[in-house]
């Protein structure tokens, strides 16, 4: 394990001297249960039927032994980064937290998180049946080492689902199911019937797979600038016809997006797998198909290209208040615990996300057909923004503001790529290493 920065190991020093003082006991400084098992903090955001199902398996973890007890602790999604920082920057925040690999690179680089290449290295911990894109994305370059820094907690690949319904109604067959974006679009045209529905609930937002997908991407691997290409421009000439043309509504973030696939509003939406119970629940007939290829020309990390598939990348990150302390093998052991084999069958059933072990099988997930069929294209799923030291929401905000000018506005385009390059540029020279 590799802590950066003299103040993380400031930070992590005070801990061991400080934390636990106010609790049940204290043991070398960390703080314990009244039956003496060393507590450890976690945080999440799950408040619903994966919340329930995260709970049972941290409670039966906890059942398990005699020397750990982790505290699940729910939190907003919408501020569980930023609260994250700064408890434990004063030092009392969780020692392990689930967040999103976008900013991840930033807070294992500035001494925030802890990465984890030991948990890695370490056989008992079975993490050679990971999935290897997953982990790869959370593979970074801290201090010119390898680091890895998180563990796989919620990994799930973008689909796009449709309505079985309005599918059949339209003619269509599994013969039709897009291979290419433009494909896609055509469908799209072919589901729509003026006024009444529309063929896609596509946000426009969100969008940084679809420009990898189908263009150049907002940054290359090596940190350079390509949003100001030809080639993004001819896609956002293209969507800004297709939406012109009443085959989606503009507007839209993916929630709105989602209500209207679930309304019967739109025939097709693209989202992660949450929309199997919710389709469910609101008696929309569905099924699901992969996020077609663009013909981009980004290569990603693996060296393909072409692919539009995004992901809710959720891992698992320890915090720096952890450093070497005695929790730190108690939190190895749950992450071992929460990614083997049968928890991860528990956990997808329970959550609708895919699973995290390549041993699970499609059958273990009958319950759940859609998921498992969902799993199918994790290996081929990207975080849309990453690999950045720091600047995540200004991109992404960068990127919201071009994409939503093009869908509803007239704007040039190229004016709007412009600006666009010149504001992610300083993003990342803002961000850049000295």
């Amino acid at each position: 394990m590799k802590i950066k920065k003299a103040l993380v190991a400031g930070v992590a020093l005070t801990m061991l001297g400080t934390v636990g003082l106010a609790g049940c006991g204290n043991n070398g400084g960390v703080e314990t249960t009244a039956d003496g098992k060393i507590k450890i903090t976690m945080w999440h955001g799950f408040s619903e039927a994966d919340g329930d199902t995260l709970q049972a398996i941290v409670d039966e973890f906890n059942a398990s032994q005699d020397e750990y007890e982790i505290d699940a602790q729910l939190q907003p999604w919408s501020t569980i980064g930023e609260t994250m920082v700064t408890k434990v920057t004063s030092g009392d925040g969780p020692d392990f937290v689930t967040t999103g690999a976008d900013n991840g690179q930033g807070w294992s680089i500035d001494g925030t998180f802890q990465c984890v290449t030991d948990f890695y290295d370490d056989s008992q911990y079975e993490t050679e049946n990971y999935i290897e894109n997953v982990v790869e994305q959370i593979t970074f370059n801290i201090d010119g080492s390898e680091e890895k820094c998180g563990v796989p907690m919620g990994y799930a690949p973008t689909s796009v689902w449709y309505n079985t319904d309005m599918w059949e109604a339209a003619g269509l067959t599994d013969a039709d199911i897009p291979q290419t974006w433009d494909e896609l679009l055509e469908v799209a045209k072919k589901l729509t019937i003026s006024d009444t529905q529309y063929g896609i609930a596509l946000p426009d937002v969100g969008w940084a797979p679809f420009m990898k997908g189908n263009g150049t991407g907002l940054y290359t691997t090596d940190g350079e600038v390509s949003v100001n290409s030809e080639q993004n421009k001819e896609f956002l000439e293209k969507m800004r016809e297709f939406y012109n043309g009443g085959y989606s509504l503009t507007g839209m973030d993916e929630t709105a997006a989602r209500e209207s696939f679930e309304s019967g509003q739109s025939a097709m939406v693209i989202v992660g797998p949450w929309e199997d119970q919710a389709a469910t629940d609101k008696g929309i007939n569905h099924d699901l198909f992969a996020v077609p290829d663009g013909d981009g020309t980004y290569v990603y990390p693996d060296g393909t290209s072409g692919s539009n598939t995004g992901s809710t990348g959720l891992y698992w990150w320890v915090t720096s208040q952890v450093g070497d302390s005695e929790k730190l093998p108690g939190i190895y052991e749950f992450f071992k615990w929460y990614n083997n084999h049968d928890n991860q069958v528990t956990w997808s059933l329970g959550s609708a996300y895919p699973p995290n072990n390549t041993t699970v099988t499609s059958d273990e997930l009958s319950e759940r057909p859609l998921i498992a069929k969902v799993a199918e294209n994790t290996d081929k799923s990207f975080i849309g923004i990453a690999g950045l030291k720091g600047g995540f929401g200004d991109i992404s905000a960068t990127l919201d503001t071009l994409t939503s000018n093009t869908a509803r506005t007239d704007d040039d385009i190229q004016s709007l790529l412009d600006e666009a390059e010149t504001k992610i540029q300083g993003y990342l020279d803002e961000y850049a290493e000295d």
